[in-house]
């Protein structure tokens, strides 16, 4: 077996967390590189936390080797405050992950964006993502996974009374929701970005929208 090493940032988030718990579970991972501002209480034979400045305007790490790099950094508008702020997290700092990726030679990368992302919307949160994925393109990494969820159901460190509600509505009547816009496990999402990051594949970008996360988790 080839096992892998993967470097994670965002490893505290929704999605990190269970990526995390994840690969550590997972056989074909030997190595999970953490990148993280302060360090976590994670304590595993697998796991290697790197102190980590994201403000800085390049990103540098010595004696690194891996496989992938997976990208979960996010955060919203009432956490940001600004749409500068914003802009740093949700674009600026993915685009210099993935640049960093590139240094490494890292041949796979998959990273988290948003259903609607689109550089010419109208909305600001959609404009962004829309913007972080035009840019990663234009980076040809190797094998980059976009992945594409709808609302992300997961026990959350913060409270969010719209994302809350939704998920009560879903648990009740899940048939509302059109299949396109079904909200989808935080799990799920990871199980799909790791999946996509510890294979091969022909297309240089490939772009994993909210059905097919669900189709995935169900073929897994």
């Amino acid at each position: 077996m080839n096992e892998k090493t993967v470097i994670l940032a965002g490893s505290s988030g929704l999605v990190g967390k269970e990526v995390v718990k994840q690969l550590i579970a997972d056989q074909s991972c030997k190595e999970i590189i953490l990148l993280v501002r302060i360090k976590s209480k994670i304590k595993h034979p697998k796991i290697k936390e790197i102190l980590f400045d994201f403000t800085s305007p390049e990103y540098e790490i010595e004696n690194v080797e891996a496989d992938s790099m997976i990208i979960c950094i996010g955060t919203t508008m009432k956490k940001a405050q600004t749409k500068e702020r914003f802009k740093e997290v949700d674009l600026n700092i993915p685009v210099k992950l993935a640049r960093l990726s590139i240094k490494l030679n890292v041949q796979n990368v998959a990273i988290i964006s948003a259903m609607g992302a689109d550089s010419k919307s109208s909305f600001f949160y959609n404009r962004v993502k829309g913007e972080m994925e035009t840019q990663l393109i234009s980076l040809k990494i190797k094998n980059l996974t976009i992945v594409r969820p709808s609302l992300l159901i997961g026990d959350r460190n913060e409270f969010r009374f719209g994302e809350r509600f939704a998920e009560k509505v879903y648990s009740v009547v899940p048939y509302i929701f059109p299949k396109k816009y079904k909200p989808i496990d935080a799990s799920n999402v990871a199980k799909a970005m790791i999946k996509a990051s510890f294979a091969f594949s022909n297309k240089q970008v490939n772009i994993i929208e909210n059905s097919a996360i669900h189709e995935l988790s169900r073929n897994s």
